[in-house]
């Protein structure tokens, strides 16, 4: 939808809301935050006619340039250079003066705004580009309560003469109405967001319970996880199932916290006993995660119950072998075992790159899956950079 083919003058309120329902509707439909406020500013465009716009988000005392659109400049380089910028909020901007008093600000013409005007406007970005901004309208979001989590600016309202011309002295009912579901629905994508974050970061602390039993491992949940989410990207899996392996990966050795430390931490081999009940954390892990709650809980169970798992069928605990073991599983196979060979423990010293690199060429097809092998070679400048940054090659 451009906003170029909207008549805002001509349009009767009925008309209006009936357009404000859809495009709330359309909110509903989108998949991540950074769509939604794309489809924000596109529809509260397309509702008031306006040319261009831009959006800020309120992010404790300041504004983040978060999403910007025009119909007649190519905004990849505006996006490139400008946005996650931030400006304080204050009369500094007309943004900053919006978010900080809460007023809706609407100028006919910015060539016409006296000297005494209680907040600056910036020409930078006119002079930049070419684009000359005549009109402007600046519209807090605020939720219900009175909060203001964000700015929208709307530029140079069309008419269909291809003239910039001003806005509506009164922001219509629709439009109104549309930009209060755009904060809310925004604010609780944000909440929504921090509430992953937070699940996320528990995820990652309860995964060290087992880890602090033995100092050696250090990071090593964190550097499993990053590694299988980068594989996993590699070989084409879809953003919903690439963070799903990010957040439960951690977790593949967590029924370790059933292990009595006289194995867990005994240097040297192991005897035959001893492997069997180490091998056990496989299933002691499925079962904490036994009757999962939801996604990220079940792909949890289906790691920690199958990591070991080899591809020729040697592996433990059902000796299943190759497609049979599920993906994720020969995933944080190979990201758990490679973690290990290049990290130090208390049976042994870290090995080199290469050295490593040998062990997944030997083993690709007996105990790794090839194209899991391929997957990791292919990102392994990544791997090293995130995770080993100071691994030595010899």
């Amino acid at each position: 939808m451009s906003a170029t083919t909207e008549t805002f003058a001509v349009m009767d309120e009925a008309a209006g809301i009936r357009k404000a329902l859809e495009a709330s509707a359309r909110f509903h439909q989108c998949r991540d935050r950074q769509q939604m406020l794309a489809e924000v500013l596109e529809q509260l465009r397309g509702l008031t006619a306006a040319q261009a716009g831009s959006l800020y988000m309120v992010e404790g005392d300041q504004l983040r340039f978060v999403a910007v659109q025009n119909d007649v400049l190519d905004t990849s380089e505006i996006a490139r250079h400008l946005l996650g910028q931030v400006l304080p909020i204050s009369e500094k901007s007309l943004a900053g003066f919006v978010a900080m008093t809460g007023q809706i600000m609407n100028i006919p013409d910015i060539g016409s705004l006296s000297d005494g005007a209680p907040f600056r406007i910036n020409r930078d970005f006119d002079v930049r580009t070419g684009y000359r901004v005549r009109s402007i309208l600046a519209i807090p979001l605020k939720c219900p309560d009175g909060n203001c989590i964000g700015v929208l600016e709307l530029f140079n309202r069309q008419d269909g003469s291809g003239q910039a011309k001003p806005f509506p002295k009164d922001l219509s009912a629709a439009a109104q109405s549309l930009a209060t579901t755009a904060a809310v629905m925004l604010h609780n994508a944000g909440l929504q967001m921090k509430l992953r974050e937070a699940y996320i970061s528990t995820i990652f602390r309860l995964s060290t319970i087992a880890e602090y039993r033995d100092a050696d491992t250090g990071n090593h949940v964190q550097r499993v996880s990053r590694t299988s989410e980068l594989v996993a990207q590699s070989m084409g899996m879809d953003d919903g199932n690439v963070n799903l392996i990010k957040c439960a990966s951690p977790m593949h050795d967590v029924g370790k916290v059933a292990i009595p430390d006289a194995i867990l931490l005994k240097p040297g081999h192991l005897t035959a006993h001893q492997r069997k009940v180490m091998e056990r954390h496989t299933i002691a892990g499925s079962e904490i995660f036994a009757n999962p709650e939801d996604s990220v809980i079940a792909m949890a169970r289906d790691i920690a119950l199958y990591h070991h798992e080899r591809w020729d069928g040697q592996g433990y605990p059902n000796e299943f072998m190759g497609e049979s073991i599920p993906l994720p599983g020969r995933i944080v196979g190979l990201a758990d075992v490679f973690d290990a060979v290049v990290s130090r423990r208390c049976y042994k010293e870290a090995c080199s790159l290469d050295m490593a690199l040998g062990i997944l060429d030997e083993d690709s097809g007996k105990h790794f899956d090839p194209e899991v092998v391929k997957a990791f070679l292919a990102v392994l400048d990544r791997v090293l950079e995130t995770s080993y940054p100071n691994l030595k090659t010899a």
